[in-house]
């Protein structure tokens, strides 16, 4: 009975530094502290009290948990959590790029190459100078070329 408190003292640490864990995010101090507690607290409890005791503490520590989880689940999806700015909540989906858009519309037309391209220069074309790239080929200064296509940034010449 002796090691009742200190079992106890363990697991409300335990709980209590998971709880600070879920809510003040870090670099897992408090959590790895709280498990290891828990299972310091379990472990006491199998070595004193038996199996039976020990396997019902185990089953009431992994309830409590799991409650845990789902308020912390909850909380992040409605919750004050879920306001804070550890909790991403905006749209990961990139931006329209209008730039990108005026690119491809300078698909098949023709510049002339100012550096040599091998496979990557700069061309000149109507809208100014750009940096672009051949599929590998060599391509003289002076060369008339085309632009075949655009991948994102990336625009693709051929000699015209």
């Amino acid at each position: 009975m002796e090691l009742l408190i200190p079992i106890g003292i363990c697991l409300l640490v335990g709980i209590a530094l998971l709880l600070v864990e879920v809510y003040m995010p870090g670099f897992g101090l408090p959590g790895l502290a709280g498990c290891g507690l828990l299972l310091l607290g379990i472990v006491l409890t199998w070595m004193n009290f038996g199996p039976t005791v020990g396997l019902g503490l185990t089953v009431i520590v992994l309830a409590l948990l799991a409650i845990l989880i789902s308020i912390t689940v909850r909380s992040v999806a409605k919750g004050k959590l879920g306001k804070s700015e550890f909790v991403l909540n905006g749209d990961m989906a990139p931006e329209k790029n209008e730039e990108n858009d005026d690119m491809l519309s300078l698909v098949g037309e023709v510049g002339k190459v100012i550096t040599v391209l091998r496979p990557v220069g700069v061309a000149e074309f109507s809208c100014g100078r750009l940096n672009v790239m051949t599929e590998g080929e060599y391509i003289e200064r002076g060369a008339s070329v085309r632009i075949r296509k655009v991948d994102g940034t990336t625009v693709f010449v051929e000699k015209a």
